[in-house]
């Protein structure tokens, strides 16, 4: 008897997009490195900065690799256009060889056009923008990080006469939106705040065992002068990262 795996066709239109292809990506926090698939748990309430370096990062061509595009879900109004466009500028007048103003704007919009923002106010178009994503990420095939900022928004306005328990409810959003992820091969980093648990014990994520649909968790502690001690846990393994900010720019120890 012959057997046929049937392809849909969201696989379909995945199977044959061209997209960039993702190695080693922000390798200076993730150990060795993103690659596509991946998953990205960020707990802090002082997530913006590194949230902006990422995107940056992405965005940016340089020494001549391709740059990725970048989907954010604005669902906390967190993201601010302006204070993203600064910390892109300042890393292109970084790495860039070239003195010419015209030619660093240039960039500067080369860059942006490789990212996509939804400002997302409510639960109803929050899940209608979850169940639309199969078709942004087939229009827009260089797109190849996801991120949820954050995705805990609109956890108590769906909350009815049964709660459900926190951790189950991520768990839940995880499972919808990896549906289309996982055939697009994107990355997906979410954010949720420390307090967001359904554990509300105090913890370090190394104490902690990680859940089977995340490969990284990512917790920012306060800082002390603009240094932050980040926390990363992986499957294999834990270990820690000084994050310094300066002049709104990242340096890791």
């Amino acid at each position: 008897m012959n057997k046929y795996k049937v392809e849909s066709g969201v696989q379909l239109l995945a199977r044959l997009t061209k997209k960039p292809v993702v190695e080693n990506f922000y390798s200076d926090l993730f150990q060795p490195g993103l690659k596509c698939d991946d998953v990205v748990e960020l707990i802090s309430n002082s997530s913006q900065q590194l949230l902006l370096d990422l995107i940056s990062e992405a965005i940016y061509p340089k020494n001549n690799t391709e740059p990725l595009g970048a989907l954010v879900f604005n669902t906390a109004s967190h993201f601010n256009c302006y204070e993203f466009i600064n910390v892109l500028k300042k890393k292109i007048v970084s790495t860039s060889r070239g003195n010419c103003e015209t030619e660093l704007e240039n960039v500067l919009k080369r860059s942006l056009n490789n990212l996509f923002t939804l400002d997302i106010y409510d639960a109803t178009q929050f899940y209608t923008s979850i169940h639309n994503l199969d078709n942004i990420l087939a229009e827009h095939p260089n797109i190849s990080l996801l991120i949820f900022n954050t995705l805990t928004a609109f956890y108590w306005s769906e909350q009815g006469s049964k709660i459900t328990k926190m951790d189950l409810y991520i768990k839940n959003l995880l499972k919808m939106i990896q549906k289309v992820a996982k055939e697009y091969k994107v990355i997906l980093i979410y954010t949720k705040p420390e307090h967001f648990s359904s554990n509300k014990e105090t913890y370090k994520i190394g104490d902690v065992p990680m859940p089977e649909d995340v490969n990284y968790k990512v917790q920012i502690l306060d800082s002390i002068s603009n240094t932050y001690q980040v926390n990363v846990r992986t499957i294999d393994c834990y270990y820690e990262k000084n994050m310094f900010i300066i002049n709104n720019k990242i340096k890791w120890q």
